[in-house]
C-alpha cells in the first residue's frame, strides 16, 4: 500500500544570520588556524565554520526542502548588523510568487539570489557598521527584525493562498476545507472556477532561524512578541545556533522562543559544523516536516533559562527593575530617565 499523503504543505520561512562582524571574526580565526596547521603538516579542520560554508549549506536545505513536496513554499531572510532582506525571492518577484504559488520553484535561480542577496546585504551592513552610535548592538544582527519579517511574510502567503481572506484571523481560517469557496478577491474578478484541491489543503507554517551572532539584550521585548504571536497562529519557530569554538556560548532568547512554539532548539559547536556537517544537521534535524516529527528521534529541549536579560548588561536577572513605558528590564534602577525610550523615572512617595 502506498503511504498516505500529509494534508499539509510545509511551508518555511529561514531567517539566516550573516552578520559581517560575527563572520569576519571567524574567518580570521579560521585563517589562522589554518596557518599554524599548514606549518606543521596538518590539513584544515574545518573550524571554525566561515561565511561561504554556510550558504552552501543553506543551498542544500533549500533545494532538498522545495525537492521533498511539489506544493511546498520556502522564503528565505537574511540578517546583517541592523539591516534586513528578503533575498529569496526578491522583491521585485514577492508579489508574483504570492500569486502564483503553485508552480514549480526553481532551486538554480533560488541560489542564485542567496548569493546574490546576502552579497548585497552584507555590503550594505559593512559600511554602515562605523555609522551607529552603540558598535555592540551593529555587531550583533538583529534577529528580532527578521523574524517579524518572517512571520509577515508567512501571513501574506497565507492570505494569498487563502482567496484573500485573512489566514491568521483564527487558527482554522487557512484550513477550510471549502473547494467551492474562492473567498473575496475571486468575487471582485469575477472568476466563476471552482478552487483546486491543492487550494483546499492546509498549510504548516514554520519558521527556522540560524543564528551565527550573540543576542542583542534590547531585542528581548521583539523577540517575544514574535513567541507570543507565532503560539497564537500556531507557527512553529525552529533555531540552529553556530558556536564559534568549543564554549557552551547559546542564545536565550531563540531557546525561549523554540521552546515556546514547541520547535526545535540545537546549539552546534565548531566541530560539529565542520567539513560539510552543517548539510549533515541541517537535512537530517531541521528538514524533516512536522507531521514526521513524532516518529523521529530528534533532539529535545530539556531546561530552558526563562530569566529575563538585563537591557543594558546583557545578563539573566531573577529581579529587576522594568519601565512602565517601554517596559525594558535593568539590573540597576535608572537614575533619572529609561536609557530605552527616556521616559522621565519619578520618584514613589510612601
Amino acid at each position: 500500500m502506498a503511504p498516505s499523503r500529509s494534508n499539509e504543505n510545509p511551508l518555511t520561512a529561514l531567517v539566516v544570520d550573516v552578520s559581517p562582524v560575527a563572520w569576519g571574526d571567524r574567518d580570521l580565526r579560521r585563517t589562522a588556524s589554518d596557518r599554524q596547521r599548514k606549518a606543521a603538516g596538518k590539513a584544515s579542520s574545518g573550524q571554525p565554520l566561515i561565511l561561504e560554508e554556510l550558504l552552501v549549506s543553506i543551498q542544500a536545505f533549500a533545494s532538498a526542502f522545495v525537492s521533498l513536496e511539489r506544493d511546498s513554499a520556502l522564503f528565505i531572510v537574511a540578517v546583517a548588523g541592523n539591516e534586513v532582506s528578503v533575498v529569496y525571492p526578491r522583491k521585485d518577484d514577492l508579489e508574483a510568487f504570492f500569486s502564483s504559488n503553485e508552480s514549480k520553484q526553481d532551486s538554480g535561480k533560488m541560489q542564485t539570489l542567496l548569493i546574490q542577496g546576502v552579497a548585497e546585504l552584507v555590503a550594505r551592513a559593512a559600511k554602515g557598521v562605523g555609522e551607529v552610535h552603540n558598535q555592540n548592538t551593529a555587531s550583533n544582527g538583529a534577529i528580532a527584525s527578521g523574524l517579524s519579517v518572517a512571520l509577515c511574510l508567512i501571513n501574506r502567503f497565507l492570505v494569498a493562498t487563502n482567496s484573500g481572506v485573512s489566514a491568521l484571523h483564527s487558527e482554522h481560517a487557512w484550513n477550510r476545507g471549502n473547494a467551492d469557496d474562492e473567498g473575496v478577491i475571486a468575487a471582485i474578478g469575477g472568476s466563476g472556477k471552482k478552487a483546486s484541491n491543492k487550494r483546499a489543503r492546509a498549510w504548516s507554517p514554520r519558521t527556522l532561524v540560524i543564528q551565527a551572532s550573540d543576542d542583542r539584550p534590547s531585542d528581548y521585548n521583539a523577540i517575544m512578541n514574535c513567541a507570543f504571536a507565532s503560539v497564537k497562529h500556531r507557527v512553529v519557530v525552529d533555531g540552529c545556533f553556530l558556536r564559534c569554538d568549543d564554549t557552551n556560548a547559546s542564545s536565550a532568547f531563540l531557546e525561549q522562543t523554540c521552546d515556546l512554539t514547541g520547535g526545535l532548539f540545537l546549539p552546534l559547536s565548531a566541530a560539529a559544523q565542520a567539513n560539510k556537517a552543517l548539510t549533515e544537521v541541517l537535512l537530517s534535524v531541521f528538514l524533516p516536516p512536522r507531521s514526521c516529527r513524532s516518529k523521529l528521534n530528534l533532539p529535545a529541549i530539556n531546561e530552558v533559562d526563562f530569566r529575563a536579560r538585563s537591557f543594558d548588561t546583557g545578563k539573566s536577572t531573577n529581579i529587576a527593575f522594568v519601565c512602565n513605558q517601554c517596559l525594558s528590564i535593568f539590573e540597576e534602577k535608572p537614575k533619572k530617565s529609561c536609557p530605552t525610550c527616556l521616559a522621565e523615572i519619578k520618584r514613589t512617595r510612601h
